[in-house]
Parts: structure tokens; C-alpha cells; sequence
């Protein structure tokens, strides 16, 4: 059966006439035969093109170039929530090519749902959960399947691991790839890992304007601006502002961003891509309040902020990329990215909780509310150079599909503390006073640490017969830390790590794939930058992923339905324990914890007017192995924390005619409590929250959006940590005008 493409780039074109003397020695070449350490990926084109124009070789060398299809004009009504091309398994495949459990946000689901960060649009994602801004780390703290990933979050392929909250004004999709992958991302992965992917410049001027505004004084303006500037050139510029005052007109969020991408070469034998990133963003955060009674305490969460007007959390993300892509003639490539990047954080936030003696019997209005603080700044330069090279070949019989590639990474965090900081006054729960405090601190100097990577890998695809196909892979990574404290002295470290990957799919049709996946990862000691005298002498830690699946294309293709079974194991994980090692002592790796999943997805279209994307997964996460303490024992056999037993999310609209559509879904969690804390009693109750679509197509250049969220104006936590948890937000409205032209 033929599968249609409801995912359609309608103006896709491929040049055609001579080669526009652009016969340049790949500059991976150059860089491979200079040094390995300057390998690089490419920056990863949009989903599934469709052209609509008769596709024409391009000569290039004095010979012919396989077809290049060129991506142009996108209509999002036309889109389905599916994946189209996804670059997770590091070149551009089918979804169901890929041997592992995989979720796609794309652009169409984002805006339906107005999603405007990435946290925000990562709760379509059963299995993902989050952290509190606390624990020395600030950001985007996600956890998959109980793991932490937050040093496995990727833009375009390439690590992004800098402590900000990420904003989708420049994405066009995010890709979340379950379970252990250290062979294609290096260390880290063990839960999996979250990969953005940038919008592209594409052949065609068009331009959108979106314009936002809601309650609780939120307006949000971005631009997307697409000139078609010569026939293999293209410029994008997108850019965004955001302002919001939050809950009681004091949490606040002010964000500005911009993105230039120009891309030449566009289906030549050389392509390059240079892009230009800024994110900036002054807050005042919420840190959300203490437990009490081992619930979260029933303060009136939607009306009530307990910070103070001095709190502030002021981050940036500057970013510069160079993306060249090398053609052979025989369908070979070579695709490099550097990347350097520039990110700072400064935070002063507000922590809250009950006056000592408190109770859920005695709280009531006038409950005493003490305060601390959160402080935390540091600067970070993050260098990364990656290069992927994919060929064909035929070995004995089979044909084989190469991938070949390194990566270099430089590393660079300067980390701050603060002393002096001014205690903040007690409040009340009714009071809820915000007066700031006069700021008093002393910024120092607390550590440097600089880390580099050495990335080598390969993996090869091999048809082993009509049906079934046979993944195998290894990386050799060597990761070096160094670390100075402004107190205790230098530490360092140096690791040498193998990982491996292996799949078998079995794909009896087009449109059905069934696999079954090992996987293997790695973590070291110093993955978020800081060592202790122990942790610099403990080896790193390890973790696998097992899984079967399925993945079906059904309704003609226009509708992608997948299922798994997975277990992911950390299995000798840093305890309690450590023992006497030359130039000092080392943790034992004797702890061993496991997650159990079973997964179900399913997305894209019922009907030409019906869109679906829903999910669910069953989670169960055991720790097996403790240290040998009386307080570690007591964990064993406990949930390690934010793995809740069910989670479960689904969105569909439904078009009436061809001006209304409406939408809804709900976004489902069963009863979880914090990380790294097993034997605590402390839990967030299960809830289940609901929004809502109305759309309305005034002609074919405007569009009005209403997005009604948390319908029933629930009270839920979504953020948990060991002290504190963050309530969601409140209900509320927002409409947005969709302006093309």
C-alpha cells in the first residue's frame, strides 16, 4: 500500500541546470585530514518534503548528482501531529526506522496548543516529569522514565545542556528518544534524551506574524520572516517577545529572543547553514512552597505569590552555528556543525514554607509563611564540533548503511556564590506581603570547571534480507575533567568509555515495522560540572535499555500508532559507600535501580478533518540495590521518586468547515512524589487537567485562535522537589491572531 504524505512541504522544488561552481572540498574533509577532534553533525532538515514540480538531477564534478529535493512552503492546516522526518538516530529517517521508543512535538501541535516553552510543550510526553528549580540546578529539570536528562537535552544534535528555560519561537520540532543512546549522544541518555530541532530557511518568501494576548496580562508577540534570496538561498529570521505577570500579579516572565538563519547551497553539492541564537529572559521566579503534612500545603495557589518584589532570575543564551553539507554523486555525505555558545544565569528567588508547628489541622489564613532564599549565577562556554558521514555499500551480499562520525566538545562552566544575603520577613498565607528586601550580597568566585570530549562512533545497517533489517554500533568516548574550588584545591579525572547499540526490525510492509532494541549508556562524575574529593576518584556510572516494539502506519499512512515494552537499568549506580583508593577514596558503584514501561502512542489524522495525538504509559521504577547504611537499606524496593505509575495525555481537534475548528484534551497523572528522596512520605496528588481549542479561519491569510487552559481551574503540581513543590498555572485564556503573507 502506498503511503500518502498528509505532512506536505507544497512548494518543494529541486534545482535543476548547471552546478553553480560550488565544487568546494567538503570542509569536513578538510577538517577530518587536519584533526579529529573538529568533527561535526549537520544541522538536520524539516520533515518529509513533497514536491510538486518534476525533480531534475544537478551535475556537480562533471558528473550527475542523485536527486536533491528541495523543502519549501509549509501550510500548517495541512500538517498532521505525525513525525514525518525525525534526525534523532542522527541522519535524517522514518520514525519507524528507528529501534526505539520515540515521541515527536512538532509545530502544528505546539501552536495548536500554544505551547511557548519547551517544558510546556514536553507535557505531551508520557513518561516525562519535573524537577523544582532547586538542588543547585536551575532550568529546565526533566526527568524520563524516573531519569534525569538534565545534561541530555540537545539542539539540532548537539548537547544543550546550559541551566535556562528554552522557548519554541525558533523550533520546528522536539524529538524525544527513550532509553540508554550513549553510542549516538555520548554520556549521559540513560533515561533517554529531549533533541530540538531549529526551523530552516526554505526556497519561498513567506512570512507569519503571531500575535498573544491572555489573562494574567500575558502578551506575546513572534514573527517568522522566510526570503527566498537567490535560487539556492534562502534567509529566516524569527524573532519573539514575551511578557507576563503571573499569579498574583508578582511571579512575572519577560523573555526576548531572535534567530537568523541563512542557508546557500540549498540542493548543491555544497550546502551550508549559519545560524545566529539569543534568548534572554528577567523573571521572577516561583519556587513554589513547602510541603506539609506529606501534601503539598492547600495555600490558595492561584491567587498567592510568596516571593518577594526583589526576587529576579535573569538568563541568556547566545548561540552562533556553521552547518556545511558535502554530496558525492553516489549518495554519500558529509555533514559538520560547530557550534560555540555563550549562556549566563543569575538567580535570587524566594523559598516558602509553614512556620515550624504547623499543621493541616491548624493552617488556615492566618498561618505564619517563613522565607529563605535561592541564589545561585554562573557563566558557561560550551564549543562543539561534529561531523556525520553516511555512504551505502555492498558487502557479501548485503546492502550495509553506513554511519560514521566524531564529535569534539569543549566545555567551560565558572560558577559564583553569594554572601551577605538579607534574611526576608515572615508573612502570612492571606498577606502573602511581597515587599522587597535591599540587597545586601557579595558576589564570589566558588569554581571553575572545564571538561572535554573525544567522540568516536559508527553504525551500521545491514538488510539482511527483504524484511528484516540488523542496527550495530559502538562509540569509544574519552571525557576529561578539571575542576578548581576556591576552597580545597584542584580535582580531575579522566574517563575511557565504550557504548554500544544493537537492533533487529522486522518490516513485513511498508507501513509496519516490529524491533527489538539493546542499548547502552554511561554517566561520569562530573556530567554537571563539579567534583567532591570522592566523586573524582569514582568511575562512572552505567545504565542499559532494553525494548521490543512496534510501530504501524495505518489509514493510508495518515495515522502513526506505536507501542513498547522497555526496561531501562542504571546497574551500578554511586551508593553510600566508598572504599580507600590510591590518592584518596571512591564511591562504590554498588547501587542498581530499574524502570519498567509500557508505552502507547498513537497520532496524526482519523479523518481528513479529525486530529488526534494522544498517549499513555505504565511505569513502574524499583531501586534494587543500596548502599550498605541502615538508612540506605531502607530504600531498597522503594520508587525512586518521579515515576508515577500512570501517565496518560491526548489532544484532537475536529474541522467543521472550513472556517471553525475545535479541540480539547487532557493531561493525566497518577499520585508521584520527589526524587531522591525514597523513603520520604511526601506525595502530589494525582490529577488530571483539561484544555481547550476554538479556531477560527477569517479568510486565507488570517486565523483567530481562543485557548482555554486548566478548564476546571485545577489545583495541581507538576514540578516536585525533595522541599519544596510548584503548583501549575491557574486557569486561563489567551487568543491569538495568526497573520501570512
Amino acid at each position: 500500500m502506498k503511503r500518502k504524505n498528509r505532512n506536505k512541504r507544497t512548494d518543494a522544488v529541486c534545482l535543476a541546470g548547471p552546478h553553480k561552481d560550488k565544487n568546494l572540498l567538503p570542509l569536513g574533509a578538510l577538517m577530518l585530514a587536519a584533526s579529529v577532534s573538529s568533527w561535526a553533525q549537520d544541522a538536520l532538515p524539516q520533515p518529509a518534503p513533497a514536491p510538486t514540480q518534476a525533480s531534475t538531477p544537478v551535475p556537480t564534478e562533471g558528473k550527475t548528482m542523485s536527486t536533491v529535493t528541495v523543502q519549501g512552503k509549509r501550510d500548517r492546516n495541512e500538517q498532521t501531529y505525525q513525525s514525518g522526518l525525525v534526525s534523532a538516530g542522527k541522519v535524517p529517517m522514518a520514525a519507524k526506522d528507528i529501534p526505539q521508543s520515540l515521541t515527536v512535538v512538532n509545530d502544528k501541535l505546539m501552536h495548536d496548543q500554544g505551547k511557548d516553552t519547551v517544558k510546556d510543550a514536553l507535557q505531551n510526553v508520557p513518561g516525562i516529569t519535573f524537577e523544582a528549580g532547586e538542588g543547585g540546578r536551575i532550568g529546565d529539570n526533566i526527568r524520563l522514565r524516573g531519569f534525569s536528562v538534565s545534561g541530555d537535552i540537545y539542539l539540532d544534535g548537539l548537547r544543550d545542556i546550559a541551566q535556562y528555560n528554552r522557548d519554541t519561537f525558533n523550533l520546528d520540532r522536539i524529538e524525544v528518544l527513550r532509553g540508554s543512546a550513549s553510542m549516538l549522544f555520548g554520556r549521559g541518555s540513560t533515561g533517554g534524551i529531549v533533541n530540538q530541532v531549529s526551523k530552516l530557511p526554505r526556497l519561498i518568501t513567506e512570512h507569519e506574524v503571531n500575535t498573544t494576548v491572555g489573562t494574567g496580562g500575558y502578551v506575546r508577540l513572534d514573527g517568522d520572516f522566510n526570503f527566498r534570496t537567490d535560487d539556492d538561498a534562502a534567509l529566516r529570521i524569527n524573532a519573539m517577545t514575551t511578557d507576563w505577570n503571573g499569579r498574583a500579579g508578582m511571579a512575572e516572565t519577560h523573555r526576548k529572543g531572535l534567530a537568523v538563519d541563512y542557508r546557500f547551497g540549498i540542493g548543491t553539492a555544497d550546502e551550508f547553514l549559519v545560524s545566529l541564537y539569543h534568548l534572554e529572559y528577567k523573571d521572577k521566579p516561583d519556587m513554589g512552597f513547602g510541603w506539609l503534612g506529606d501534601r503539598p500545603s492547600p495555600f490558595p495557589s492561584s491567587q498567592k505569590w510568596y516571593g518577594v518584589a526583589s526576587d529576579y532570575q535573569n538568563d541568556s543564551a547566545d548561540i552562533a552555528t556553521l552547518t556545511h553539507t558535502h554530496r558525492w554523486v553516489d549518495g554519500s555525505s558529509l555533514k559538520t556543525t560547530l557550534r560555540d555558545g555563550s549562556y549566563k544565569r543569575d538567580l535570587w528567588a524566594t523559598t516558602a514554607r509553614a512556620a515550624t508547628g504547623t499543621t493541616l489541622d491548624n493552617f488556615g489564613p492566618n498561618t505564619v509563611v517563613t522565607r529563605g532564599n535561592q541564589t545561585r549565577a554562573g557563566d558557561e562556554h560550551h564549543t562543539f564540533a561534529q561531523t556525520d558521514y553516511t555512504t551505502h555499500t555492498q558487502w557479501l551480499g548485503l546492502k550495509n548503511e553506513w554511519l560514521l562520525g566524531g564529535e569534539y566538545a569543549l566545555e567551560r562552566s565558572t560558577r559564583f556564590s553569594y554572601s551577605g544575603t538579607p534574611a526576608k520577613p515572615a508573612t502570612t498565607v492571606e498577606l502573602a506581603d511581597n515587599t522587597g528586601v535591599l540587597d545586601t550580597r557579595v558576589k564570589t568566585w566558588a569554581n571553575d570547571f572545564r571538561a572535554t570530549t573525544l567522540g568516536l562512533y559508527a553504525q551500521d545497517t545491514l538488510q539482511l534480507a527483504p524484511l528484516w533489517k540488523l542496527v550495530l554500533g559502538l562509540r569509544f568516548d574519552n571525557f576529561s575533567g578539571n575542576y578548581e574550588r576556591a576552597t580545597g584545591g584542584p580535582l580531575s579525572r579522566t574517563d575511557n568509555l565504550w557504548s554500544k547499540r544493537a537492533g533487529l526490525m522486522y518490516q513485513p510492509t511498508e507501513e509496519v515495522s516490529y524491533y527489538a532494541s539493546y542499548g547502552t549508556s554511561f554517566n561520569t562524575s562530573g556530567d554537571l560540572y563539579q567534583y567532591d574529593p570522592t566523586t573524582a576518584n569514582t568511575p562512572p556510572e552505567s545504565a542499559s535499555n532494553v525494548e521490543i516494539g512496534a510501530k504501524w502506519e495505518l489509514y493510508e499512512g495518515d495515522l502513526s500508532l506505536r507501542t513498547a515494552l522497555a526496561r531501562t537499568d542504571k546497574y551500578n549506580e554511586r551508593s553510600t559507600d566508598a572504599e580507600t583508593v590510591p590518592g584518596g577514596t571512591s564511591y562504590l558503584l554498588s547501587g542498581q535501580r530499574h524502570t519498567d514501561s509500557l508505552e502507547f502512542e498513537v497520532a496524526g489524522r482519523l479523518t481528513p478533518q479529525w486530529d488526534i495525538f494522544a498517549g499513555i504509559v505504565f511505569m513502574r521504577g524499583v531501586i534494587d540495590q543500596a548502599g550498605s547504611s541502615a538508612a540506605s537499606q531502607l530504600t531498597v524496593g522503594q520508587n525512586p521518586g518521579l515515576t508515577p505509575d500512570r501517565q496518560a495525555n491526548l489532544w484532537t481537534t475536529y474541522r467543521l468547515d472550513r472556517r471553525w475548528r475545535l479541540g480539547g484534551g487532557f493531561t493525566a497523572v497518577s499520585e508521584n512524589k520527589p526524587a531522591n528522596a525514597e523513603t520520604s512520605t511526601n506525595r502530589a496528588p494525582g490529577y488530571v487537567k483539561a484544555d481547550a481549542l476554538v479556531e477560527y479561519q477569517w479568510d486565507a491569510n488570517n486565523q483567530f485562535k481562543f485557548n482555554l487552559d486548566n478548564l476546571t481551574d485545577t489545583v495541581y503540581y507538576s514540578s516536585l522537589y525533595r522541599g519544596f513543590v510548584v503548583p501549575g498555572p491557574a486557569r486561563s485564556l489567551r487568543v491569538t491572531w495568526t497573520v501570512k503573507f
